[in-house]
């Protein structure tokens, strides 16, 4: 209807002219108010100044013949100090100083005697005028006390302030008070057009709210507060929203925690649908099929998967043949992987096609520890059984000598005593492999100067490789070493046990210590024959020799490579070989933490 106001700016000029009005009558009564309360807190701050001069210069004035010049001297100095005009008159109205006007021009200054608020101090009673100032030209507030020593009038002392100075603290109060009004004001305007809002909005908002929620957006509420039947509506209409969103949320969640559990599987998973795309494949999938680069779903499963034995099994379950699980070899970067395939149907409704779950489990790792473990059976059952023929042979030998009642040989007794040492020796080293492996045993670190450590380990073995006639260089910065310093003397004990027995006759072998780059570098180096390149991805293998024969013959028990790496490993570190054959061999032990 033309003309017809609106519920909202009925209310919005209600509250302009109200608001208008109590913030006009409120400005001007505190501003009145505060003028008031400056004025006397000026009045009583010229008084007290007043008082105080009034003591400090009494006894100046009272004697017979004041000394003028000097009061008008003092007078300037107050005056200053208090940041005030400060005058003394004398009772006969004669100006005796005048920190304004100055000592060296208060001889011209006129008698005061006839100025109000003097006149009243003259009379025994603080005076206060407001007035036009004769000698400064302006308007100022003065009070003025009487000087008294006991009961006879010595002087006035007056203070005063220009009437300026109070005007531009009014005036910054007053900007301050209509400054503050007129943005209460504008606030109060505003809320006034977000109640009117708030008050006319009910409809339009559960409008748009409905067409939010036909569009999808179930987050969507209205927030009716009328109290009539709007609010109820308004309530209806929420609680409607509220079950859709429960409803798509647990939907929502349910999909977002399957689609974790089958991301976050360690079984690879890839759902083929009847049309022979591919719904969801997750990320072990992708890493075992070589497909973790481009995104498979909406992908033909035969664009995603280019291995032939997959291929071939995942076509099967699609001809409705329902092969059995079965393993194969798919290349890697890393060379073959052993994984099982196996398929299931899924149907998610009677006229809809069937999709093909397929799993794919990857065993290479089980596979190679089935592997090392029957290989560690088979080469500690083969390591004991040599000790223990030779044992029983010898002790059999000397029982048939004992019956016959010949002597019985020495030599028997000397290689049965060495092979029980081999055993003895093999045990040990299997039980210190044991604990480096399981992590059981804690490092004990502790910490000790690099080079005594280093002459310590030589030591232990100086003696042996003097008898295989070799010699033993030790070379160390002078640096703390800290270690489980036990457990690092076996694992480079080892290695110079190694360069002692393997190392050509007459050989070097050089035993160093420094720090690079924040971690101890420990080296030991042979000029023996050397390792072959064939050999040396396998030397930390637990009994693996690379000439078997000689190794054995030297007393070695094939675990001392695989224990110095686990012992460095526990560390932190890294065990490196560098070796050329018919040049020598030397390794590299890297412990971090000593920058």
């Amino acid at each position: 209807m033309p003309g017809r106001l609106s519920i909202a700016t009925k209310f919005f000029l209600t509250y302009f002219v109200i608001t208008g009005v109590a913030l006009s009558f409120a400005g001007m009564a505190g501003y009145l108010q505060f003028r008031k309360y400056a004025m006397d807190e000026m009045d009583g701050n010229l008084q007290r100044q007043a008082r105080l001069v009034s003591e400090v210069l009494r006894p100046l004035l009272d004697v017979p013949s004041p000394d003028r010049g000097k009061i008008a001297l003092e007078g300037d100095r107050i005056g200053k100090d208090l940041e005030i005009r400060l005058t003394i008159i004398l009772p006969d109205g004669t100006v005796a100083a005048d920190s304004t006007v100055g000592a060296s021009r208060i001889a011209g200054m006129e008698n005061h005697s006839d100025r109000p608020e003097v006149q009243t101090a003259l009379s025994g009673k603080t005076g206060i005028s407001l007035r036009r100032s004769m000698t400064l030209r302006e308007e100022e507030r003065y009070i003025a006390i009487p000087m008294l020593s006991g009961d006879r009038m010595v002087g006035v002392a007056r203070t005063s302030v220009p009437v300026t100075l109070l005007s531009r603290r009014l005036d910054r109060i007053r900007a301050i008070t209509w400054g503050t009004g007129i943005a209460a004001f504008l606030l109060m305007l505003a809320g006034t057009a977000v109640r009117a809002k708030h008050v006319t909005g009910p409809l339009k908002e559960m409008t748009a709210a409905a067409r939010e929620l036909a569009s999808g957006n179930f987050g969507k509420r209205v927030q009716v507060g009328t109290g009539d039947e709007l609010e109820d509506l308004g309530g209806a209409l929420n609680l409607m929203a509220s079950r859709l969103e429960q409803t798509i949320s647990q939907l929502e969640a349910g999909k977002a925690r399957l689609a974790t559990l089958l991301e976050n599987l360690s079984e690879g998973v890839v759902v083929i649908a009847s049309d022979r795309t591919i719904r969801m494949m997750n990320r072990e999938a992708g890493k075992i099929l070589g497909a973790a680069g481009a995104p498979a779903e909406g992908r033909t499963f035969t664009e995603a998967i280019r291995h032939p034995d997959v291929l071939a099994f995942v076509g099967g379950w699609l001809k409705g043949e329902n092969p059995a699980p079965r393993e194969t070899f798919v290349p890697s970067r890393t060379g073959d992987r052993t994984v099982r395939l196996s398929g299931t149907t899924v149907r998610y409704a009677v006229e809809q096609g069937a999709d093909l779950l397929l799993t794919l489990r990857d065993l290479t790792e089980e596979k190679r520890l089935a592997r090392v473990k029957s290989d560690f059976v088979s080469n500690a059952s083969h390591e004991l059984r040599t000790p223990l023929t030779n044992i029983r042979g010898y002790l059999e030998a000397m029982q048939d000598a004992q019956r016959e009642g010949g002597p019985i040989d020495p030599a028997f007794l000397s290689i049965a005593s060495a092979s029980a040492l081999r055993m003895d020796r093999l045990i040990e080293d299997l039980l210190e492999l044991s604990r480096a492996e399981s992590g059981q045993s804690p490092l004990e670190i502790e910490e000790i100067p690099l080079r005594a450590f280093l002459e310590h380990v030589a030591g232990l073995h100086r003696a042996a490789a003097e008898s295989a006639g070799k010699s033993l260089s030790v070379r160390g910065e002078d640096i703390p070493l800290r270690a489980d310093i036990r457990k690092l003397t076996l694992a480079v004990s080892n290695l110079l046990d190694n360069a002692i027995k393997h190392g050509r006759e007459g050989g070097r072998i050089a035993l160093a210590g420094r720090t690079a780059e924040g971690a101890c570098v420990l080296e030991v180096a042979d000029d023996g024959p050397g390792i072959p390149p064939e050999h040396l991805p396998r030397i930390f293998e637990r009994f693996y020799r690379v000439d078997t024969g000689r190794s054995r013959d030297l007393g070695g028990t094939g675990l001392g490579l695989s224990i110095a790496k686990h012992i460095v490993e526990s560390h932190r570190g890294t065990l490196q070989v560098e070796s050329r054959p018919g040049v020598g061999t030397r390794f590299l032990i890297r412990i971090p933490g000593m920058g």
